[in-house]
């Protein structure tokens, strides 16, 4: 009786056993299937029963497992246990292969044997273990990229094949994203995706996932038919274009959030497959290690253009300031060695000696107002302004340096203007930046326009002149600090048009240039109606 209890216990703790528990005889036929077996391989005991082993096994280990187990059977060991094997592979009723650890042992009565094997699926484990040293290598390579652009196109080159066939990577501006990289399995769909990169930045409209995500900052999983949902909740024509070559089945739209701030988003796209909770898993992972890796290299990007910065400040200082306090150090040594000087070398003296003050002090001014902008301090005290009253009050100072150098100045006033909210100084300091470039590059006998009208933005006031214009490539740069069209012929910092932007922008407006090389510059800038 109690080897019958023994017996009955031990079958109840085989069936529900986890691991799947199969016995062969001697022929390797299957002659008991536990239930952790028919969940691992899919197979029921009725119907796998007395078929082979091999069975269970991908067709091309077969005749080499065979062998082993009667190898085995002659070996005299009574049991290998896990571990002391390598790793095998199992084949379910669905035909999917899958790793597994196995121990097998064998058991004689009389002339009979019978074989036992305990099988344990190791899918779970294993793949666990690749996550982690795909992110561990992850980690490793975003650590080691410096720049924020660089970043991008690691996390792209990372996310496929491993998540997904294709991957966009978008930083946030403003309102909407700007792709900056993107990756996919067929190298042509990739010059596809990235078009988007250079078609500017983009608003998702209402009910594209990206929107969901500026709204709350969570995955959004679209499972099926994701190439139509996203056709008809997008009117870009590039991402338009990329979705039709991808035709993707499931699209992964997950958001890069760092220091509590949504800094971008990485949409993973798959052709056939769809992504499931372990996919979704791995991909926050990578997401939260892409959005730390872009944080910390936007934050690098910062330093090296302060250092840069920094670096031309002080090469502009040394350079633009010699000049003027040499002028007044040779003056003043002249005044006070030449005290007996008349009275036209005094006042002529000490009227240079203003203008280099003047020209230290505008100087200093304009490295000042730099750092405001950076620093975004750079106030702007706007009150609703009539344009021709801003535009003539501007103007009235700037007439003397324009007729001294045999240049005109007309100002074209469109009638019935309404009012526009501008800082009059700091207009006014615009302007004087705008036509001191007209006058610097006018020849003598030329005409510098500046003329208002009305605009879709609100107003807008431009300054033409019909000097040597600016070259193509270089019409970019304009706004560029410290940069200059003619850098050995160096008037002034290179600061003006720069801070001119930080205006502009701080009143809500945009400033532009157009040029032609040999037929002059138009600079353009609107304000916001009041």
């Amino acid at each position: 009786m109690p080897n019958r209890i023994t017996h009955d216990i031990l079958a109840e703790i085989v069936e529900i056993a986890a691991d799947a528990v199969i016995c062969m005889d001697a022929f390797q036929r299957i002659t008991f299937f536990n239930n952790g077996a028919e969940a691992i391989f899919g197979w029921t005991p009725d119907e796998i029963i007395g078929q082979r082993i091999e069975t269970l096994i991908p067709e091309r280990y077969r005749a080499n497992h065979s062998r082993h187990v009667a190898e085995f059977g002659r070996s005299g060991v009574n049991a290998r246990r896990m571990g002391e094997r390598r790793e095998i592979a199992g084949v379910r009723k669905s035909g999917e292969e899958f790793p597994a650890e196995a121990a097998i042992s064998q058991v004689h009565q009389g002339d009979n044997v019978v074989f036992s094997v305990v099988l344990r699926d190791v899918t779970v484990r294993k793949r666990f273990a690749q996550r982690q040293q795909f992110l561990a290598e992850a980690g490793e390579k975003l650590a080691s990229s410096f720049g924020s652009s660089e970043t991008l196109n690691q996390v792209a080159r990372l996310a496929v094949p491993i998540i997904a066939d294709g991957c966009i990577l978008e930083n946030r501006v403003s309102n909407g994203f700007l792709a900056g990289a993107a990756a996919h399995l067929d190298p042509d769909i990739e010059e596809i995706l990235d078009e988007i990169s250079t078609a500017g930045a983009r608003i998702p409209p209402k009910g594209h996932p990206l929107t969901e995500i500026l709204e709350k900052p969570s995955p959004v999983l679209l499972q099926s038919n994701a190439a139509s949902r996203l056709m008809e909740a997008t009117a870009n024509p590039a991402y338009l274009k990329a979705v039709k070559a991808m035709s993707p089945q499931s699209a992964l739209f997950l958001p890069l959030v760092a220091r509590e701030q949504l800094i971008g988003a990485l949409t993973l796209f798959r052709t056939k497959r769809t992504f499931d909770g372990d996919d979704l898993s791995l991909a926050e992972d990578l997401a939260r290690l892409a959005a730390l890796a872009l944080d910390n290299a936007r934050l690098h990007d910062t330093v090296r253009a302060s250092l840069r910065a920094r670096d031309e400040m002080v090469g502009v200082v040394s350079h633009d300031l010699r000049n003027p306090v040499a002028a007044v150090k040779m003056l003043s040594r002249t005044l006070l060695r030449a005290p007996q000087a008349n009275g036209q070398q005094a006042h002529e003296s000490i009227e240079l000696i203003a203008q280099a003050a003047e020209q230290m002090d505008a100087l200093i001014r304009d490295l000042l107002d730099v750092n405001r902008l950076d620093a975004g301090k750079l106030m702007i005290s706007a009150m609703p302004v009539d344009p021709a009253v801003l535009l003539t009050d501007s103007l009235q100072t700037l007439r003397p340096l324009v007729e001294e150098k045999g240049i005109s100045l007309d100002l074209q006033l469109e009638t019935d203007l309404p009012k526009v909210m501008a800082d009059r100084e700091r207009v006014q300091q615009t302007l004087s930046n705008l036509v001191g470039n007209a006058i610097k590059f006018s020849p003598a006998g030329s005409k510098i326009v500046v003329l208002t009208r009305g605009h879709a933005e609100g107003v807008m006031i431009s300054v033409l002149d019909h000097g040597r214009g600016i070259a193509p490539e270089q019409v970019p740069r304009v706004f560029d600090r410290y940069w200059q069209s003619a850098r050995t012929d160096r008037e002034g910092a290179g600061l003006g048009l720069a801070i001119a932007k930080g205006i502009i922008e701080a009143h809500g407006g945009r400033i532009w240039i157009e040029s032609r090389p040999g037929e002059g510059t138009t600079a353009s800038f609107t304000l916001p109606l009041a």
